[in-house]
């Protein structure tokens, strides 16, 4: 559906075909933004709608529609870095840091799944930007270690390696959190 909606605004550039591919694309975007913010709401969606701008100016460069997603979260991650050059903000937090933050939270309320998609932005806290994006396009949106390599413009080795040490860092603070609630 979404590459017919693509293929309609390549032809005929109106801004409602425009509309069907952002009402398609839009909630993992600011999903992923999200992520990527360490849950900053409303960086994240500053970030989502920069993107769409820059894809609706850019749209003419993309040669693949197949890979417009990728092309998108590409995208969206290079105005996250310019962001956080700018405002230095979303720096990792230490996991002394991160307790304080989430004093109080109750996690795993099958009730509430709101609550453990917060605590999931606030874990991504403690990674540093790289991590946060492997991460994420792995574990949330399935693309695969090369796809990742090739959206970030990264080597295959250091996509590993932010996996990898991301995995290592939730963990650990995971087992740390619960051995402090037993």
């Amino acid at each position: 559906m979404l590459k017919d909606w693509l293929q309609q605004f390549r032809r005929q550039g109106d801004s409602q075909s425009f509309a069907q591919v952002v009402s398609q694309c839009q909630t993992q975007l600011q999903g992923y933004c999200r992520r990527l913010t360490a849950g900053d709401f409303d960086m994240a969606d500053d970030i989502a709608q920069e993107t769409l701008i820059s894809v609706y100016q850019q749209f003419g460069q993309l040669q693949n529609l197949d890979a417009f997603k990728s092309w998108l979260y590409r995208i969206a991650y290079r105005h996250f870095l310019r962001l956080q050059q700018t405002e230095k903000r979303w720096q990792c937090l230490e996991e002394d840091e991160l307790e304080v933050l989430l004093q109080g939270e109750q996690v795993g309320d099958s009730n509430n799944p709101c609550l453990d998609e917060r605590y999931i932005m606030q874990l991504m806290a403690l990674l540093n930007s790289e991590e946060r994006a492997v991460i994420t396009l792995n574990h949330t949106l399935g693309y695969s270690q090369p796809q990742i390599a090739a959206l970030l413009d990264m080597p295959l080795g250091t996509v590993k390696s932010h996996g990898k040490r991301g995995k290592d860092k939730l963990i650990a603070f995971s087992l740390r959190q619960q051995r402090g609630a037993a």
